[in-house]
């Protein structure tokens, strides 16, 4: 009984109302119908994931980063990165300053600035 309600024969007529003259018949199955919309259903998907993928509209997605943003990112991580190493050189001096202040030893800066670039690439 399943089987038949799936592959039962239906006619559907397209005809105008006012001299009912038939313009077009088709000849259906609810089986089908049911792959007919399956198949416009993925191909809808299918052509809206190509729109967003394929064109600049995947910009306006959320958390989408275009190309403007990615440079930008990569700059104002080579000025931190450049930053870093400014502040890291003044807290060097400053600590190197009060030590002559207060008569004890000074420090090597390079030496301790080779150390911490090599602490710094060991870590990336």
């Amino acid at each position: 009984m399943w089987k038949k309600n799936w592959d039962k024969v239906y006619r559907l007529n397209v005809s105008e109302e006012q001299t009912e003259k038939d313009i077009r018949s088709f000849r259906i199955t609810r089986l089908g119908i049911v792959v007919w919309l399956i198949t416009a259903f993925m191909v809808v998907l299918g052509s809206l994931y190509c729109l967003i993928a394929f064109t600049p509209l995947r910009t306006t997605i959320p958390g989408y980063p275009d190309a403007h943003f990615r440079k930008e990112a990569v700059k104002n991580a080579i000025k931190i990165d450049s930053l870093e190493s400014a502040i890291t050189r003044w807290k060097l001096y400053s600590e190197n300053l009060s030590r002559v202040l207060s008569g004890e030893s000074t420090l090597n800066l390079d030496s301790l600035l080779q150390a911490k670039e090599a602490a710094d690439s060991l870590d990336r």
